[in-house]
């Protein structure tokens, strides 16, 4: 009889212990996944500006046109403005490109160019009459 009665003494401790690992796994479990709900977020549910993080477009030279300005590369996607910028004069088109494209305040692009601010302004604002009169005359001959 006594080795039944071990037998038994075994057999109570093996389901003891399975039962402990079953119910770890069981926690384990349920912890992941609680976690996985806290940490992650369906495609649907992010918002626009978060998803253009996730992915990168990629642009070609044949998509854009290029201006060098003072050894800094502009690319202009927009066909009918690259066709007016390079009608343009290189000073006029460097104003243009360096305050609308590079974020550069008439200050700073007037150190660079060697001119007053205010005659970068001046520039700038006929400059950019001059650019939407091209723009009507070009909208003009494609209506014909």
């Amino acid at each position: 009889m006594q080795s039944s009665y071990f037998e038994k003494a075994i057999e109570a401790q093996f389901d003891c212990l399975t039962k402990k690992v079953i119910k770890y796994e069981r926690s384990k479990y349920y912890r992941d996944i609680s976690r996985h709900w806290r940490n992650e977020i369906s495609f649907s549910d992010l918002l626009e500006v978060k998803l253009e993080d996730v992915y990168n477009t990629d642009k070609y030279p044949s998509e854009y046109t290029a201006f060098n300005v003072f050894g800094m590369e502009v690319q202009i996607i927009d066909e009918q403005l690259s066709k007016v910028l390079k009608i343009l004069p290189e000073k006029k088109r460097n104003i243009i490109l360096l305050s609308y494209f590079m974020d550069m305040s008439d200050l700073e692009i007037g150190k660079l160019m060697n001119l007053v601010r205010s005659t970068i302004y001046r520039h700038r604002t006929s400059i950019l009459k001059e650019i939407k009169k091209m723009y009507k005359e070009g909208s003009e001959y494609e209506e014909e």
